[in-house]
């Protein structure tokens, strides 16, 4: 009760908390007939208890650990000669397939998107392209930059000038170029959504490799910073369009 009413905690919690406080050695309990009394230790002597406790989980943590690393580092080592390629490489042939893998890696991005952005496209219909539109903007929102570099040469103009302005106006940076080498995303400077041209199908124009490589990804980065330098500002695509009128 006298505990109570000087700190205002329940009666029914100053009960677990002394239990707690004595298992740590923080306070002895003493009964004097019916009633139980309780008694703090000295804090010096208490804290160094907990101290001493606490170092002596660690250093056990430490052993445990210890002795799991010596367990599997051979069978690591040995595992890591025999690394297959397509552990971080991803093969993705069809376009519907192609689209949820891309909304995926953006929905994942935690820092930094990079895109080219030419055709062909992965979304067959308005409503894939809005649910890409939608990512986009809800990682934007939580402050991940987002650079783009679209192709203007082969495109609708006016679509391509309305898309980029839906987008910049929630935060994206983008600039216009005539021709993009490739197609192709970087994602956090380690996930690369890369597109080949299908040449020998006639089912699908696309085919996107993701690849798992953080070298590979800071190398197309340097690629993206070149192209950016020379590109124009997207606002190009509307004079572009007032001269077709």
């Amino acid at each position: 009760m006298e505990i109570h009413e000087q700190t205002h905690v329940p009666r029914s919690k100053v009960y677990e908390i002394t239990r707690n406080m004595m298992l740590k050695g923080m306070c002895i309990e003493k009964t004097m007939g019916r009633n139980k009394k309780y008694q703090a230790v000295e804090p010096q002597r208490a804290f160094n208890n907990i101290i001493a406790e606490q170092d002596r989980i660690l250093q056990e943590k430490k052993d445990i650990a210890s002795s799991i690393s010596k367990m599997f580092s051979p069978l690591y080592s040995q595992g890591m000669q025999n690394v297959n390629v397509f552990e971080y490489v991803e093969i993705i042939r069809d376009m519907a397939s192609i689209h949820e893998r891309y909304v995926s890696l953006l929905k994942n991005t935690r820092h930094e998107q990079l895109g080219f952005v030419k055709p062909p496209f992965s979304y067959q219909v308005r409503r894939k392209l809005q649910e890409q539109e939608n990512t986009e903007l809800e990682i934007l929102k939580k402050g991940v930059m987002v650079r783009v570099l679209y192709e203007y040469s082969s495109r609708d103009l006016g679509e391509l000038y309305e898309h980029v302005k839906k987008c910049t106006t929630a935060g994206e940076r983008a600039r216009v170029v005539e021709k993009l080498p490739i197609k192709m995303y970087v994602f956090d400077r380690r996930y690369v959504l890369m597109a080949l041209p299908n040449r020998r199908s006639a089912t699908s124009p696309l085919t996107m490799l993701v690849i798992d490589n953080p070298a590979l990804a800071n190398a197309l980065k340097i690629l993206f910073d070149h192209l950016w330098e020379g590109a124009y500002e997207y606002q190009f695509i509307k004079s572009l369009i007032d001269k077709k009128k």
